[in-house]
């Protein structure tokens, strides 16, 4: 399973790096895992965050389109992406379906239902995806005692919130584009992922969802980022070919 956010943890928080030189061993629940590498890079092999590889639990393989949890599933857990991608949507009483989130390997979801006791969203797999989950009695438990334990389930929250406002606002489409594409770049650096390739196993119509843009519009935006060369539209996905560019574009909804 993957914590991503360590490193930038310790920047926020005027700490310097664990040092990796001596990596914790993989637990049970994490073997065969291909992002073990990038957990333990981001800091997940530190000491402090131990008891979490002695929780996890491991879901999957689930197929695209299909549930990991529906609205009204109670809640009982929480969980991670630990390969492939996963949105979060929520449905209205009208049936219109609003993405809430898109989730990459390593970053925890369902923490918004911790104060309902059950989802108000689904989760959904995009491609081939597997999960980590992580029951809350237990995380619950570690966390009143291990105070690095919680300062990544608030990391987590406030993550979640930086994601919505940049998906609405009154801001420009194109700025709004440009910060989505910009920080699943920065998001997946994180993890120590490659970060000129963006494999986008969404649809074109989820994005536009997402950012609040007609389907048309994701379209047009990306042929305009790439007729100025700020990118290469591949089939699953694109290169970042000026990613410094694209981050101008939407450096207002971006963190400092």
């Amino acid at each position: 399973m993957s914590v991503a956010y360590a490193i930038e943890e310790s920047i926020l928080q005027n700490r310097a790096p664990a040092t990796r030189t001596a990596r914790a061993p993989v637990a049970p629940g994490c073997a065969g895992c291909a992002h073990v590498p990038s957990c333990q890079a981001g800091g997940y092999g530190r000491d402090e965050l131990a008891g979490l590889r002695c929780i996890v639990e491991r879901v999957g393989l689930l197929r695209d389109g299909e549930y990991l949890y529906r609205p009204r599933t109670p809640f009982r857990a929480l969980y991670a992406v630990q390969a492939g991608m996963a949105k979060t949507v929520t449905v209205d009483r009208a049936g219109r379906e609003r993405v809430l989130a898109f989730h990459l390997p390593g970053e925890w979801f369902g923490l918004d239902a911790i104060c309902l006791g059950y989802h108000d969203n689904a989760a959904i797999a995009l491609g081939r995806a597997r999960f980590c989950r992580f029951p809350f009695d237990a995380l619950r438990t570690l966390a009143a005692t291990q105070p690095e334990v919680q300062s990544h389930l608030l990391h987590a929250m406030s993550r979640q919130i930086h994601q919505q406002r940049m998906s609405g606002g009154d801001y420009p489409a194109e700025e709004r584009m440009a910060a989505f594409l910009t920080d699943l770049s920065n998001r997946r650096a994180m993890l120590g992922l490659a970060t000129d390739h963006l494999p986008l196993p969404m649809s074109r119509a989820d994005i536009g969802n997402h950012l609040h843009l007609a389907t048309e519009t994701v379209s047009r935006l990306l042929a305009r980022f790439r007729d100025a060369g700020l990118i290469r539209i591949e089939r699953h996905g694109l290169d970042l070919l000026d990613a410094p560019g694209l981050r101008a574009i939407g450096q207002n909804l971006l963190q400092p």
